[in-house]
């Protein structure tokens, strides 16, 4: 109508042409204000501080809901609480909150201009550790100490806010690249007032008729229906769409993708079930929020007819034609088990043949909250658990070739107790799943277009070595963590791309890496493209807990991706990697370039020689009392200094020093090491000789014994007899079972018998035994303490005088006829002793005629041998034997010489006797 009614002057066309004008700029600036509008971030409005039955709670009051869009971990020097929240404005707010108790003592505040947006980031300075939960109510983050940390400052419901709201705040450069990670802003887990997003490509119109009240916008959302109860969204280019319901307060979320919306406006007015419906902006969808009038939804229906998306609350039927969807519900949970809540012990993810695996390590069979998917984001959850502060952090995989982007874990009260939810955004949409196998849930996805192929495996490397300025060689090869065999036609392709760095090898054809480190460092994961070296370093020590000092000349970027890595693996490989070297001290870690670490190395001994040559000299005199002299003097001189002097003075058995002091103090060290007192050990020995029936003779193999009743009369041949044992025949091998020793005097008379050299007191008995039987007797029984490694000898004999005839004249001599034992024993450090034992046993023996007379014979019976026994046990040496035949007859006289019948009237004696001489030793470290 404007147009028709201006065109009939050259004035209206001119006025027309202005207009136009000012309709663009108009729009300009509506779409600028609707880019700023897109573009706000949630901000921190104030903080407040309450105290509920000793529990003190700090509660966060934002503009928006924060959903999960938060991190929380605890931080040390000072110990304090840190929450995260990726895109906060926290101008509003001081910088610093004075809490006047000890345990609750500051709340800083501060923020951040990250790479991948704002940061603002709330830190609570406590004077101890202390437990405490996080829970969300509205647009209220509350963070509740469990345990009382004190009373809390008087501030009541004062909300603190900034002073100078004028002054320019400060930004600060992220140190911490830890909140790098947890700075990618992940999906509100409640939807929030939607902010007004920039007018983009068309695709939705949304069309609105009210019955009762005015069209809002004619190019708009519009109601339809008898109570204007229903919302037609027209989406031609559609790709599809879902719905579904949000409690606290009650909302209805219809999602639309693959479209953007075609009109400005963000909120509409609703009547009727609905108070109005928000707009949303995504990169994949539109998004509509219809908001209850009351506590519960009104009864609605959502289908798709043709184009459009039909939402009616009105109570009658859609269009015949529309296609119903079934909405995306969220499963009832049952209550949380009862007891004692599961632990979240650990979590981990991984990515391996185009899939993506979560997985929650849980101390119990804890109940599974199933998976709710809302948009891109996938929430489930453990019921009646608990979590580690330690694990409440943010899982970026953004960088992994997976489908998921962000996992969130955070916690959920309820009135049964709390649970422990993950919010799962993805990168798209994809299929997933979810199960529990045993205390572990795993949480999968298929990554489909979203995995990448893996490179290969760094575990084993084999690479062609070659002296330098010279052709590679075939056969040198460097294997480096060797695990898998490289094929020879893989190793000669990677030469060809250049892949292989020629490495000079001096003494061998291959060379074998180094047996890997163990690591015990929590693992991360760090991928980085081009990073400051500095703030790696800054990431390790958060994770590990490490105060890192570094010097000036680290610097310069790394590229790295390393997955699921100790830190301290980590650590080692990026310092390998710079030619950097740690000197650590304490909870303390000085970086440097290795050269300046030898430098400064060099520089300490320089220092301390030169210091050496400076001091006075001092004059020592050090007692030896244990040690001998030479023993000590030849160690201590090693320690003396080029102007020392070491003098032994043998008479009073010490050494004079004189020498700087740090070099006498080294040296008394020395001294108290080496002067000890020696070792000594005991020997028990028994020398045996016994006829060769001894070794059948011993042990018992048949036993019987006798006990006397009380029922036996006075005149009974055996009434004086109380017990006894007899133990007939039998080798030497095992105890006799069933025979005891008797106390008491009678016929009977008790043998016990055992292994050799477990008891002296057995091999006592035994002994007797053979005296009595005439089978062997005890030739000596010595016993002597000796030093460690010095020999112990005992004799016992007789001198025997001979006569010896020579030019000047004949002379008396004496030769021994003596039993000698000669043991030397060594102590070792695991108390094992090695003996090395001689023992001889000299007798007289038949008379010898001489040319200036008879001489006697010295039978000698001698044994030698080194054997190695542990303290206490017993060795035998034998083998030396003894034989005497004798042969003899007697009879009657005349009658026993006739042939044959002579045999009647005498008698033949012959004798065969083998003695040998046991030795039984056993030494005993004296303690």
């Amino acid at each position: 109508m404007i147009r028709n009614s201006l065109s009939t002057s050259r004035s209206g066309g001119q006025f027309m042409r202005l207009a136009s004008f000012l309709s663009v700029v108009a729009g300009l600036v509506l779409l600028g204000a609707s880019l700023a509008a897109a573009q706000t971030p949630n901000k921190l409005l104030a903080i407040q501080t309450t105290d509920v039955d000793g529990a003190p709670t700090i509660t966060l009051k934002t503009e928006n809901p924060v959903g999960y869009r938060y991190t929380v971990y605890d931080s040390f020097d000072p110990v304090r609480v840190v929450i995260d929240f990726p895109g906060m404005d926290v101008s509003q707010v001081q910088e610093s909150i004075k809490l006047s108790e000890p345990n609750l003592q500051e709340v800083r505040v501060s923020s951040f201009d990250l790479e991948s947006g704002k940061l603002g980031r709330v830190e609570i300075l406590l004077g101890k550790t202390a437990s405490y939960e996080v829970s969300l109510s509205g647009n209220d983050f509350n963070v509740t100490f469990k345990a009382p940390v004190g009373k809390v400052a008087s501030i009541g419901q004062k909300l603190v806010k900034k002073q100078d709201v004028n002054a320019e705040r400060k930004t600060k450069k992220e140190t911490a690249a830890e909140t790098v990670k947890a700075a990618a802003e992940p999906v509100a887990a409640r939807p929030g007032p939607a902010a007004e997003p920039q007018a983009q490509d068309s695709g939705v119109a949304v069309q609105t008729k009210a019955s009762k009240k005015p069209t809002v916008s004619s190019r708009g959302v519009s109601f339809a229906g008898p109570e204007g109860q229903q919302a037609r969204f027209v989406a031609p280019e559609m790709k599809r769409f879902q719905y579904f319901q949000l409690a606290g307060p009650a909302r209805l979320v219809v999602d639309v993708y693959g479209v953007k919306p075609q009109f400005k406006q963000r909120s509409f007015a609703a009547a009727d079930g609905f108070k109005r419906i928000r707009v949303g902006v995504y990169a994949d969808k539109t998004r509509f929020v219809f908001d209850a009038e009351g506590p519960a939804l009104p009864g609605f229906e959502v289908a798709r007819d043709g184009d459009a998306v039909v939402v009616d609350w009105s109570g009658r039927a859609v269009s015949s034609s529309a296609t119903k969807v079934a909405p995306v519900v969220q499963s009832a949970v049952k209550p949380s088990a009862q007891g004692v809540p599961v632990v979240i012990e650990a979590l981990d993810f991984d990515t391996r043949d185009g899939r993506s695996i979560f997985s929650v390590k849980m101390s119990g069979a804890g109940q599974l909250i199933p998976a709710v998917q809302k948009g891109d984001v996938v929430q489930f959850g453990v019921a009646n658990a608990t979590i580690n502060r330690s694990l409440r952090r943010v899982v970026d995989a953004s960088s992994f070739p997976s489908a998921v982007k962000l996992i969130t874990p955070y916690l959920v009260q309820n009135k049964k107790g709390q649970d422990v939810r993950f919010a799962v955004e993805l990168k798209g949409p994809v299929s997933y799943s979810l199960k529990r196998q045993g205390t572990r849930i795993l949480f999968q996805t298929d990554d489909g277009a979203f995995a990448e192929a893996a490179p290969p495996s760094p575990e084993a490397v084999a690479v062609p070595v070659a002296a330098v300025k010279s052709t590679p060689s075939k056969e040198l090869t460097e294997t480096v963590k060797a695990a898998k065999a490289v094929k020879k036609a893989d190793v000669e392709k990677s030469a060809e791309k250049g892949a292989v760095t020629p490495v000079a090898a001096r003494h061998s054809n291959t060379i074998v890496a180094e047996p890997p480190a163990q690591y015990t460092g929590e693992k991360i994961s760090l991928v980085f493209d081009n990073a400051d070296i500095r703030q790696i370093l800054q990431l390790i020590g958060e994770v590990a807990n490490l105060n890192i000092i570094a010097s000036d000349e680290v610097k310069g970027n790394i590229t790295l991706r390393l997955l699921d890595v100790p830190w301290d693996q980590a650590l080692d490989l990026i310092m390998d990697i710079k030619d950097l070297g740690m000197l650590k001290t304490g909870n303390v870690a000085r970086i440097l370039p290795r050269s300046r670490i030898r430098s400064m190395e060099e520089a300490k001994l320089s220092a301390r020689r030169t210091k050496e040559k400076l001091q006075d000299l001092v004059t020592e005199v050090i007692m030896v009392s244990h040690a001998s002299l030479d023993n000590v003097a030849g160690p201590v001189s090693e320690l003396l200094t080029e102007r020392g002097k070491l003098t032994p003075d043998a008479r009073n058995k010490q050494i004079i020093v004189t020498d700087v002091p740090s070099a006498i103090a080294s040296i008394k060290q020395l001294v108290s090491i080496l002067d000890t007192p020696e070792r000594q050990v005991l020997i028990e020995s028994r020398i045996v000789e016994a006829n060769s029936n001894f070794s059948r003779d011993l042990g018992v193999k048949w036993g019987y014994s006798y006990d006397n009743r009380a029922g036996s009369s006075a005149g009974d041949s055996f009434a004086n007899l109380d017990n006894a044992s007899l133990g007939l025949g039998g080798s030497f091998l095992l105890n006799p079972t069933g025979i005891t020793g008797s106390n008491s005097s009678g016929l009977g008379t008790s043998f016990t018998f055992g292994r050799l050299g477990i008891d002296s007191s057995v091999l006592d008995l035994k002994i007797s035994a053979l005296e009595t039987s005439g089978h062997g007797k005890v030739i000596s029984q010595p016993r002597i303490a000796t030093l460690n490694g010095e020999a112990a000898t005992i004799s016992q004999g007789t001198k025997i005088p001979y006569q010896s005839v020579s030019d000047q004249g004949t002379e008396t001599k004496f030769e021994n006829a003596e039993l000698k034992l000669e043991v030397t024993p060594v102590i070792n450090p695991d108390d094992s002793v090695i003996l090395e034992i001689s023992a001889s046993n000299s007798s007289v023996g038949a008379t010898v005629p001489t040319g200036v007379g008879d001489a006697i014979a010295i039978d000698e019976k001698k044994a030698e041998t080194k054997v190695l026994v542990r303290d206490g046990e017993t060795t035998v040496i034998g083998g030396i034997f003894v034989e005497d035949e004798r042969f003899s007859e007697s009879g009657v006289p005349v009658l026993m010489s006739m042939p044959i019948v002579g045999n009647l009237f005498k008698s033949t004696t012959k004798t065969n006797e083998r003695r040998e001489l046991l030795i039984f030793v056993t030494p005993r470290i004296l303690r």
